[in-house]
C-alpha cells in the first residue's frame, strides 16, 4: 500500500501526526497513534519516517519488553544504544509493542499490560531527559484501558492520531484454517486441538446477549464466550479471541469450574502460539498442566503437553520438544486414545526431522499412519502421508516424496478440505522445488495460492507467496522474488503473526543482498532481529547479528 492508496481520512491524520512531529523536534513531546491493522500500522510508519528524513530527521523504532514493559526502560536502552541520540541530533522514536501486551494475569500479581499502564503513572518526570518526540502505536482496545488505568500519563499527551481499518479485497472466512510448518521446506502436519464450531461470530454473540438479559451469571456463558473466542481464533482476529477467552476465563474462575479453566488456559495458548508468542504460549499451557490432574482429566493433560512440544518445537528446542511429545504418547496409550498416540507420534517424527534424524522420522509417521488407517481417520492418514513426503524428499528422494504427496492431496480431495488441498499442493510445489524443477514447483505454488485467496486462507497465501519468491531468488530473477516477499510481508503484519513476519523480512533482506542494495538490506535485517528479539529466537538473533556485523564491515560508520 502506498501513501496514494491510504484513505482520505487517514492521510488527514497521517499529515497531522508528520506536522506534530516536525514542530517538536528538539522537545519532549507524546503522541499517541492508534490502529488495529498491522499492515496500515506499517505503512504508516514508513510513510512518515521517509518524510523525517528528507528533513534532516533520523528516526528510530524500538519495542517494549513484554516481561517489563517499562517505557523509561525501553528509551533509557536505545539512547544507551545510539550515540547520535546521547548528543541530542534531531531524531523521532516510533514505540511499538504495547498492542502485544496480554491483558491476562498468569502467575504474576500484574498483567503485560497492567504493567505498562503502572509504570505509565509514574513516568512524565523520568522522561523531561529526554528530547524528541515519541511515537506510541496502541491498538484501540489498549488505548482504550490507558484512559482507565493511566489517567495522570493520558493527560500528558501532546496528541492522539487515530487510523481506520483499511478496507480489504477479501474477507477471511471462518472455515479457514491455520496451518502450521515450514515454509518453502514443506508444511509439516500437526495433532489439532480439538472440536470448532461452525456458528459465526454474530450468532454466537447474539446468544450471549440473549442469555445476559435473562441470566448474568449463567454458567453457560463460560462455553459461549469460549465459542465466540474460537470464531474469532478461525478470523485470525488473535486479540478479539484472546478478549474473549479471557472473558470465559474469568467466569469459569467464579463459578470454579476447573475443567473449564484447564481447556481455556489451552485456548489462550494456541492464540498466543498462532502470534509466534510462544515463551506466553508455554505459561498458558503450563498453567493447564497444573489443573488437568487436579480434575483428573488425563486426556487433557496428554494435549497440554502435546501443545508444550508444538510450543518448544517452534523455538527450535527440539529435544525438550521430543520430552513432551514422549509424555504425551505414553498418558494416551495408558488411557487407551488411539487418536492422541497417533498424533503425538506424528508429532515426534516432525522433531526428529528437525534434527535431520530423517530415517527416525519416518519411523514414527509410518507408525502414526498404521494406526490412523486403523481407525478409518482419513484426515489423520493424509497427515502422516504428508510428512512421509517432506521426510524422503530431504532425503533427496523426491520421486517417492512425491508419490506420498500426491496420496495425500487424492484424500483431502475426497474429504473436500480445500484447505488441505492447497498444503498438499504447496508440498508438492516444495518437492519439484528440492529437485530443481522450477517451473513445476511455480505451477503447484500457483494452484495452491489461488485456492488460498479462494477461501480466505491468509497463511496459506502468504506461504505460497514467499515460496514463489523463493523460487523466483533462485531462478536470479531478485526483483520479481522481493515483490513477491513483499506480499506475504503485508499479510502477516495484517494477521499479527510476527514469527512469519521476521522471516519475510530475512528473505528480502538476502534477495536485496543479491541486487548489491546492502543499505536497505542491513535494515530489513535490523527490523528482523527486533522481532526475534522479542520472541527470544535465539538461533535466528544469531543469523541476523552476523548477517548485520558483516555489513558494518563492508561499510563502517
Amino acid at each position: 500500500m502506498v501513501q496514494s492508496e491510504i484513505s482520505k481520512l487517514n492521510q488527514r491524520e497521517l499529515r497531522k501526526l508528520i506536522l506534530s512531529l516536525k514542530a517538536s523536534t528538539g522537545q519532549l513531546s507524546l503522541l499517541l497513534a492508534i490502529c488495529d491493522d498491522r499492515n496500515l500500522q506499517a505503512e504508516l510508519i514508513d510513510a512518515y519516517e521517509k518524510d523525517l528524513r528528507q528533513q534532516g530527521i533520523t528516526p528510530y523504532q524500538t519495542r517494549l519488553d513484554l516481561k517489563q514493559p517499562s517505557l523509561r526502560a525501553t528509551l533509557t536502552s536505545l539512547v544507551e544504544s545510539r550515540p547520535a541520540l546521547q548528543n541530542e541530533a534531531p531524531a523521532v522514536i516510533t514505540v511499538l509493542g504495547a498492542t502485544d501486551l496480554i491483558g491476562i494475569r498468569l502467575t504474576e500479581e500484574k498483567s503485560e499490560q497492567e504493567r505498562f499502564f503502572f509504570s505509565l503513572q509514574w513516568t512524565r518526570e523520568s522522561l523531561r531527559a529526554f528530547h524528541f518526540p515519541i511515537v506510541i502505536w496502541l491498538s484501540d482496545t489498549v488505548a482504550t484501558r490507558l484512559v482507565q488505568q493511566a489517567p495522570d500519563f493520558w493527560s500528558w499527551r501532546s496528541g492522539v492520531f487515530e487510523f481506520e481499518r483499511e478496507a480489504k479485497g477479501q474477507e477471511l472466512k471462518p472455515e479457514a484454517a491455520v496451518s502450521k510448518g515450514s515454509a518453502l521446506g514443506g508444511s509439516l502436519s500437526y495433532g489439532d486441538n480439538g472440536d470448532s464450531r461452525s456458528l459465526s461470530v454474530d450468532e454466537i454473540q447474539q446468544q450471549i446477549d440473549g442469555l445476559k438479559e435473562q441470566d448474568p451469571q449463567s454458567p453457560l456463558l463460560v462455553t459461549l464466550y469460549s465459542d465466540l473466542g474460537k470464531a474469532y481464533e478461525r478470523q485470525y482476529n488473535h486479540e478479539a479471541a484472546l478478549g474473549n477467552y479471557e472473558q470465559a476465563l474469568h467466569l469459569a474462575e467464579v463459578h470454579k469450574d476447573q475443567a473449564m479453566q484447564a481447556a481455556l488456559w489451552q485456548n489462550l495458548g494456541n492464540v498466543l502460539e498462532d502470534c509466534g508468542r510462544y515463551l506466553q504460549a508455554i505459561n498458558f499451557y503450563e498453567q493447564s498442566l497444573a489443573i488437568c490432574p487436579e480434575v483428573g482429566n488425563r486426556n487433557g493433560e496428554a494435549k497440554a503437553l502435546n501443545n508444550l512440544g508444538n510450543a518448544y518445537h517452534s523455538l527450535s528446542q527440539y529435544e525438550r520438544a521430543i520430552a513432551f511429545y514422549e509424555q504425551s504418547l505414553a498418558i494416551c496409550r495408558e488411557i487407551g486414545d488411539r487418536n492422541g498416540e497417533a498424533k503425538a507420534l506424528n508429532n515426534l517424527g516432525n522433531s526428529y526431522y528437525s534434527l535431520s534424524q530423517y530415517e527416525r522420522a519416518i519411523a514414527f509417521c509410518e507408525q502414526s499412519l498404521t494406526i490412523f488407517r486403523e481407525m478409518g481417520d482419513r484426515n489423520g492418514e493424509a497427515n502422516s502421508l504428508t510428512n512421509l513426503g517432506i521426510a524422503y524428499y530431504s532425503l533427496s528422494q523426491c520421486e517417492r516424496a512425491i508419490a506420498f504427496h500426491e496420496q495425500s492431496l487424492v484424500i483431502f480431495r475426497e474429504m473436500g478440505d480445500r484447505n488441505s488441498e492447497a498444503n498438499a499442493l504447496m508440498n508438492l510445489g516444495s518437492a519439484y522445488y528440492s529437485s530443481s524443477q522450477h517451473e513445476r514447483a511455480i505451477s503447484f505454488y500457483e494452484k495452491s495460492l489461488a485456492i488460498c485467496r479462494e477461501i480466505g486462507d491468509k497463511t496459506g497465501e502468504a506461504n505460497a507467496l514467499n515460496n514463489l519468491g523463493s523460487v523466483y531468488k533462485s531462478l536470479g530473477q531478485y526483483d520479481r522474488a522481493i515483490a513477491l516477499y513483499e506480499q506475504p510481508l503485508a499479510i502477516f503484519r495484517e494477521i499479527g503473526n510476527r514469527n512469519s513476519e521476521a522471516n519475510s523480512l530475512y528473505n528480502m533482506a538476502i534477495t536485496l543482498a543479491c541486487l548489491d542494495r546492502r543499505f536497505e538490506a542491513k535494515q530489513r535485517f535490523e527490523q528482523a532481529l527486533i522481532i526475534y528479539e522479542d520472541l527470544k529466537l535465539d538461533h535466528r538473533i544469531e543469523q541476523c547479528k552476523d548477517a548485520i556485523a558483516t555489513y558494518d564491515q563492508i561499510n563502517p560508520t
